[in-house]
């Protein structure tokens, strides 16, 4: 498996077929034990000095300016296998052509010292005729060893493992691997962790070990799989001269955000070796974690890096990663001038802005909540000639939408209807059939002939959309049965959801309501592919239970609708579990209002109870609908008991509970208990404020009496 560095070693994975009969006439040569006189000298290693010089022998006090320094033996002595690891060590940093710490070279020494092939080096395939090669067969220790791991588990296979020496364990260590990948690599995990032990094997061989079950099983345990990534790869042995990318990619993708940010402090306390490809994969972490901060100072390291390998600031991998992180940015204030944070920051590291870059700042820009500053991006946008893309589109139609601008969204759709290419696209279709929503069938109930509305809808649907799921809901208008639509595209949940609101809306009746959600239950049980999924919308049912507040409907069938809720229990549908909605703050707010149009006041106290029991908190729309039902009801009492636990709980009057408090048939009188009840606030604060005073006084005269017993003493 092949790294991005042309540098890194890397295990060519290749099967190994195991040939019973052989294996019984060729004695096992894998048994040997460690020498030990290369023990001795290994363990003399750490008493051995060793002075830093640069290449001309210079010691480190004279000034040089090789872009090489390495160690060299200060006397005899030094083990061979200490000799040929500086030696590498030497080859490769002198062809990368960069300066590390003598700290960082020890480290790196230390962890080639404590490999398999400290001597030799890790197999590698770099040129036909230097590959590695496994030998033609597997031994009996070889067999052995991966029978044990099988039958014995990590524990079996440590004790049989410990009794090879460090050439056995060179040799058995990618043959065993090998055996396991082919044929169970469920095992892999297990005998990473069995091996992790001095000699330990290479950080490349590891990984592109757990590079295999990574691509091509993923069906391993991932529990396991994790285990053995965080032990196996910790980045304390990490090399630091020729590190394996792939593998550091690896461990940023799966070890979390916290281990990856040990990960990258670690590798720049050690200047170790790191690609912008990698670079990249810590700038993902970063922006999932929202940590802009480190982001940017990912994209300011690829920026320094002269050898990017073909990847410059504004190749395709660098602006995708660039919209991910802009979708953090926000707008702040400086010197009384409002700009981006994070935008000016990118475009300094030469990074161009493209249309994808450009639609999430225009995003960005209209969530600010100022339209002006969004109009501006647009301007700059058509400036520089880019055309609008579908995601812009859904962009503007949303803000025209938020805003309630129906002549924008007028000029949106005439553009939309002059490029087909748009017409006919699912995201700015949903968002044009929204549109047509929001601006009719919603507010159906003020309008004169409310059927119209859904006609319109009905219209709109019909273009890109299957109507079968509404004829089998029965919501269909009866001369678009007679229509043969040639659309196969099925319906999302969330327009279909809004094609069953659009319904409930423009039918006001209580008997279209009952029939529809009966319907709509049949097909549940029924395990419709198109409807079923709709139970997971808690919005569904609040849609039902808002058709009930007309006055006159049936509150039994309303409250039915929520124990459904209640009672609801996950089942399959075909290969995936569906699991119903239950009742949220919207759900027990909506059926509080259908109380209060009831004018039911015991049923509002029931509903509050009820959420007072589930541990749903009160919030802001729910007091502005128990206000509403004070009022309604000309309770100027309870109005000024309810107002006065709104501000208990934090919550502030806002145009909603104005709105509702006009309702008062006797403004005056209740103008006059909120006074009174401001005037009892006041009071209450000026009582607080008196006893804070007198603990004062009282902490300080119990302070000057100890201060005058302690002049006293001296």
């Amino acid at each position: 498996m092949q790294d991005d560095n042309s540098q890194s070693n890397s295990l060519a994975i290749r099967r190994i077929e195991v040939d019973k009969v052989r294996l019984t006439k060729y004695p096992s040569r894998s048994t040997e034990k460690v020498n030990p006189k290369r023990q001795n000298a290994a363990l003399r290693l750490r008493d051995k000095k060793f002075v830093w010089v640069n290449l001309n022998g210079k010691k480190s006090g004279q000034e040089d300016h090789s872009p090489l320094k390495f160690y060299t033996q200060e006397d005899e002595g030094v083990p061979l296998k200490v000799r040929d690891s500086v030696r590498r060590a030497e080859i490769a940093l002198r062809r990368q052509g960069r300066f590390i710490t003598k700290e960082a070279f020890e480290h790196d020494i230390k962890i080639r010292l404590s490999s398999m092939f400290s001597v030799e080096g890790v197999p590698r395939s770099e040129g036909k005729l230097e590959a590695w090669h496994p030998p033609a067969m597997i031994d009996t220790g070889t067999h052995q060893l991966f029978n044990s791991l099988k039958e014995k588990g990590v524990e079996g296979f440590k004790e049989l493992w410990e009794v090879y020496g460090e050439r056995a364990k060179s040799r058995q260590w990618p043959l065993i691997a090998l055996q396991i990948l082919s044929t169970t690599p469920a095992l892999m995990p297990d005998f990473l962790i069995a091996t992790d032990s001095a000699p330990y094997p290479p950080f490349s061989m590891v990984s592109d070990c757990m590079l295999y079950l990574h691509y091509f099983h993923k069906e391993v345990d991932p529990r396991a799989r994790r285990a053995a990534l965080l032990q196996c790869m910790d980045p304390e042995r990490w090399p630091v001269i020729l590190l394996p990318q792939r593998g550091v990619r690896l461990y940023a993708m799966s070890a979390g955000q916290q281990n990856a940010y040990r990960a990258m402090d670690i590798m720049r306390s050690r200047d170790s070796q790191i690609s912008a490809y990698t670079l990249l994969a810590f700038m993902n972490v970063c922006t999932q974690a929202g940590d802009v901060t480190r982001a940017l100072e990912c994209l300011r390291a690829i920026a320094a890096i002269e050898d990017r390998q073909g990847l410059s600031m504004n190749s395709e991998a660098i602006l995708r990663h660039c919209c991910k992180l802009l979708e953090l940015d926000e707008v702040v204030e400086e010197d009384g001038l409002r700009n981006f944070k994070i935008l000016p920051q990118v475009l300094k590291l030469g990074v161009t802005p493209c249309l994808e870059m450009m639609n999430v700042v225009l995003s960005n820009a209209f969530d600010t909540g100022d339209p002006h500053l969004g109009l501006d991006m647009l301007d700059y946008m058509k400036g520089q000639g880019m055309e609008f893309s579908s995601y812009t589109y859904v962009i503007l139609l949303s803000d025209a939408v938020k805003r309630m601008d129906r002549e924008r969204v007028d000029t949106l759709l005439q553009e939309i209807n002059l490029r087909p290419e748009l017409k006919d696209n699912q995201y700015v279709a949903s968002k044009v059939f929204h549109s047509h929503y929001i601006f009719g069938a919603k507010h159906a109930y003020r309008s004169d002939n409310p059927g119209r509305h859904f006609t319109d809808l009905m219209d709109v649907y019909c273009r890109y959309f299957d109507p079968t799921p509404l004829r089998e809901l029965g919501i269909i208008p009866q001369r678009f049965n007679t229509v043969d639509i040639p659309r196969d595209t099925q319906p999302s949940r969330v327009i279909l959801m809004i094609m069953m609101a659009a319904y409930l809306r423009c039918n006001p009746r209580n008997t279209a309501t009952i029939r529809l959600y009966k319907r709509f239950c049949e097909l549940v049980a029924q395990r419709h592919p198109v409807i079923t999924p709709l139970v997971e919308l808690a919005q569904v049912y609040n849609e039902f239970i808002i058709s009930f507040r007309p006055f006159g409907a049936d509150l039994k069938e309303c409250v039915s609708i929520v124990e459904d809720m209640v009672q609801s229990e996950p089942f399959e549908l075909g290969d995936r579990i569906i699991t119903p909605a239950k009742p949220n703050a919207y759900t027990w707010n909506t059926l509080m209002s259908v109380f209060v149009s009831h004018r039911d006041v015991d049923g509002v106290a029931s509903v509050r109870e009820i959420m007072r029991q589930s541990g749903v908190p009160l919030n802001a729309v729910t007091w502005n609908v128990i206000i509403n039902g004070t009022v309604r009801n000309q309770d100027i009492p309870a109005t000024v008991a309810a107002m006065r636990e709104m501000d208990e709980h934090g919550f502030s009057p806002d145009n909603f509970t104005v709105k509702a408090l006009r309702l008062a048939r006797d403004p005056e009188r209740l103008q006059a208990a909120i006074e009174a009840l401001d005037q009892e606030t006041e009071k209450l604060m000026e009582e607080e404020m008196k006893l804070l005073e007198r603990q004062n006084e009282e902490l300080l005269d119990q302070g000057l009496k100890r201060l005058a017993i302690a002049m006293k003493k001296h």
